[in-house]
């Protein structure tokens, strides 16, 4: 078992692409469709925006990618917002139309996430296990090594993101540590409803 940094290898860029919609509950392939391996594949190998190689750190169990772990300092974030969005509908195509309207729909959720980062937060934005590496302790170590990096690059609090509904997830976060913050207004999508919770903690607290 090994922790990887991300390079921008197609091998990599192929299991970001499923683990970020393992991570996001499906909303990549809501907003792209049958684009959104691409879409994700994609901006993963490049390193000017969100999804970038760069923010990204796999778990690697013998010849075997378990899981990765995306995450990067607030500043970051506000920095190559707009670059971001741009390149989400460079790579979108014929889905750009499709992303632009189920964003607008989405629009609560997607503020909510970019809102009330302060400069010295660490967000993870996405961290993710296949199903057959699940229940091993995976998450965790994952978990300790963003706070690694927070505490290398300076910040002293760590967030992130869940959907209200994920309760595996939130015991998995509260377990380490995390508590809610936040909370998003309830978006409905198709028959679901929505909600974001913001979690936080502090860095130096441990896992």
């Amino acid at each position: 078992m090994q922790l990887i940094a991300g390079q921008p290898a197609p091998e990599q860029a192929a299991h970001f692409a499923i683990l970020a919609q393992i991570a996001s509950d499906d909303i990549f392939s809501i907003l792209f469709g049958s684009r959104a391996d691409a879409v994700l594949g994609a901006m993963f190998q490049l390193s000017d925006n969100d999804n970038s190689h760069l923010h990204t750190i796999f778990l690697q169990d013998g010849e075997a990618i378990a899981g990765m772990v995306h995450a990067y300092a607030a500043d970051v974030a506000q920095v190559q917002a707009r670059r971001t969005a741009w390149l989400y509908m460079r790579f979108a195509r014929w889905h750009a139309l499709r992303a632009l309207a189920v964003g607008i729909r989405l629009s609560p959720l997607l503020d909510f996430v970019g809102a009330n980062l302060v400069t010295d937060d660490f967000y993870i934005a996405m961290l993710a296990l296949y199903p057959s590496f699940r229940g091993r302790g995976y998450g965790k170590l994952l978990l300790t090594e963003a706070e690694r990096l927070a505490h290398e690059r300076g910040c002293t609090r760590l967030t992130l993101d869940v959907e209200a509904g994920n309760t595996v997830a939130r015991a998995v976060y509260a377990a380490a540590g995390f508590q809610q913050i936040d909370a998003s207004n309830e978006v409905r999508l198709g028959g679901d409803t929505i909600k974001l919770l913001r979690l936080a903690k502090l860095v130096g607290q441990g896992c």
